[in-house]
């Protein structure tokens, strides 16, 4: 019979360690973080990073980066990390977005074991426990509407429900498909900060699918109006994440690649 592995015991100097990173509330913390936390660098501090680990009292998430397992997690330490709260420390700036904050704010029944952050920054996906944390690269004028939410005591970013949708228009692939997209249109929005988005966006596709939906939804509001106007070029896909041929609504310039009615929700 294979024997578990618990939690052992801490030394004084792991104790002292993993005392002044929770003081500073640092659940996910850095080489340097350690560093001042424990005095230690160096060889030293990797072998007292190299035990902890071992004895379930941290886990490491990625090179250089690591998380205190609660004592909540139990003798064998099977903690599920709140992913809200890891994502605060795998990018900066960064925020939740695209499908993730679909389905935060409870517009998307679709459950996703990928945590989409955005960033200013390539990075590679990384895994950790049952999640992968993959990131999507904005440019820094299109990094804009976020907003704080809580998760405990501690606060993460996140896109504001209208910039969710401009990201998602913007990079339907990342969104779960637009059908999901059209379902915000059931609660409250700010249909001028919808339109304000869509032109900091800069992408005339954002613009046009945009004001499709708007249209086909029948929504009355004087946006749909500003958007017509600003509509010219060739055709665009309405859902990248579709067959590249369909009907073309000449009206929007673009090309029906999905079936419209999947589109028209009951608002």
């Amino acid at each position: 019979m294979i024997e578990e592995k618990v939690r052992t015991g801490l030394s004084r100097l792991s104790s002292k360690l993993l005392s002044n990173l929770s003081s500073e509330k640092k659940e996910v913390f850095s080489i340097k973080d350690a560093e001042a936390a424990s005095g230690e660098r160096g060889l030293r501090l990797r072998k007292l990073l190299c035990r902890l680990t071992k004895s379930k009292w941290v886990k490491r998430i990625e090179r250089g980066k690591y998380l205190i397992l609660p004592l909540e997690s139990g003798l064998h330490a099977g903690y599920g990390a709140d992913t809200y709260m890891l994502a605060r420390k795998l990018a900066n700036p960064y925020y939740i977005g695209f499908l993730s904050a679909l389905n935060y704010y409870g517009i998307t029944e679709q459950i996703s074991r990928i945590v989409f952050i955005v960033a200013t920054k390539s990075k590679r996906p990384m895994h950790f426990q049952a999640q992968e944390y993959r990131f999507v690269k904005l440019p820094e004028k299109r990094f804009f509407g976020v907003t704080e939410e809580w998760a405990g005591q501690l606060k993460f970013n996140i896109s504001n429900r209208e910039k969710t949708v401009i990201d998602c228009l913007f990079l339907p692939k990342y969104s779960g498909g637009l059908t999901e997209v059209a379902k915000a249109f059931r609660n409250k929005l700010d249909f001028e900060k919808l339109y304000n988005y869509a032109l900091e966006m800069d992408d005339l596709a954002t613009v046009k699918r945009l004001g499709y939906i708007l249209d086909i939804l029948k929504i009355k509001t004087p946006v749909v109006k500003e958007l017509l106007s600003k509509v010219r070029g060739g055709f665009c896909l309405l859902d990248t994440g579709g067959p590249k041929t369909g009907h073309k609504n000449r009206k929007w310039k673009i090309i029906e690649n999905i079936p419209k009615e999947e589109l028209m929700v009951e608002l």
